[in-house]
């Protein structure tokens, strides 16, 4: 059957707008309950918009409305169908290995926001790295801890088994603890202030890569760049890719402010936030462990270039789980949204 699809949108967009404009104000007013009456219009004109997606999909090319439709009535069945998850419920393994898959969905669908947050981290990042080569004395400045500024006493300690940072396993517990709380609270941080509409996001990205320049550069001077690169890398690879995606986060939250009157789906939108943090925060405790319990152990203990190899397989088994994990179940996931009418 062929659709005049003129008429069959003149006739169903007054339905349409009214499911829409249902579904607006229960998106922004989360707590607000229907009544009898409301309930009973919302699941007539979900009925209704899933059938005209029906006739569209097997009656008429047209991609465009086809999303539309698509997308109206995920968000009406969303809202008859969902139920609240229980707190006993929240802490469910499936529950979590949801979030594993989509937060490198959630990655690549908001991939400028994290070509920005680098861009601005290595600016910082090459700013710090030219004070310190061009103006030495700029180390005082960019590296206030003294075993920063002093990288061949701080080496001597570590390499003669001097230093007094971890001397037992509790005490690694203790400071991958620290480490983890720490390193979350700036992520946070980072994410939240996209609400300044990224100014703040990028000011915080921007500091960390001018400390992460200077002390690259600095130590590289001084003939130290395989104990930096041992020292940063093990747990690095999952620490500065954590801080990026934070400032990813935050920018795509100041995206979504400046849009705010162009996004119909505003909950949904604010859940791909969430998983951004979530994924953040997971990668954060594997380089809290990491750092305490192996980043800290230098040679004669673990050789350099052991380290060095093990944060590169890290890094390599990040990138691939980044780019390829959840890419087969997009369209899957996509397609179970709707009822099973409409497929």
């Amino acid at each position: 059957m062929i659709l005049n699809l003129e008429r069959f949108q003149a006739q169903a967009r007054p339905r349409w707008k009214n499911l829409e404009s249902l579904l607006d104000a229960l998106e922004t007013r989360p707590d607000r309950r229907l009544n009898p009456a409301e309930g009973q219009q919302l699941q007539d004109l979900y009925a209704q918009a899933a059938a005209d997606l029906n006739r569209v999909t097997h009656g008429a090319l047209a991609p465009e409305l086809t999303r539309y439709l698509e997308r109206l009535v995920a968000r009406a069945y969303a809202e008859l169908y969902y139920e609240p998850p229980t707190p006993s419920e929240l802490w469910q393994p499936r529950r979590w290995s949801r979030i594993f898959r989509a937060f490198p969905e959630s990655f690549r669908r908001q991939l400028p926001s994290f070509a920005l947050a680098v861009l601005v981290t290595i600016l910082g990042c090459a700013l710090g790295g030219l004070a310190v080569h061009y103006d030495p004395a700029s180390v005082d400045v960019l590296l206030p801890a003294d075993y920063l500024r002093n990288p061949g006493q701080r080496v001597h300690e570590e390499e003669h088994g001097h230093s007094q940072h971890l001397n037992s396993a509790q005490t690694e517990a203790a400071f991958s603890a620290q480490l983890i709380r720490h390193n979350i609270e700036v992520a946070l941080l980072t994410a939240a202030l996209g609400v300044t509409f990224g100014i703040g996001t990028a000011l915080l990205l921007f500091e960390n890569g001018v400390l992460l320049g200077a002390v690259a550069v600095h130590y590289t001077q001084r003939g130290f760049g395989l104990f930096v690169s041992a020292w940063l890398l093990p747990h690095g690879v999952f620490e500065i890719p954590s801080i990026l995606i934070a400032g990813q986060a935050g920018f795509y939250l100041a995206r979504l402010l400046l849009h705010r009157r162009e996004d119909r789906n505003l909950r949904q939108s604010m859940r791909e936030w969430l998983v951004l943090v979530a994924g953040l925060a997971m990668m954060l405790v594997w380089a809290g462990i990491m750092e305490a319990f192996f980043s800290q152990h230098h040679a004669p203990v673990l050789p350099y270039g052991f380290k060095v190899a093990v944060a590169i397989a890290e890094l390599v088994l990040l990138t691939l789980y980044l780019l390829l994990i959840g890419r087969s179940e997009i369209g899957a996931d996509a397609r179970s949204s709707l009822p099973s009418e409409n497929r």
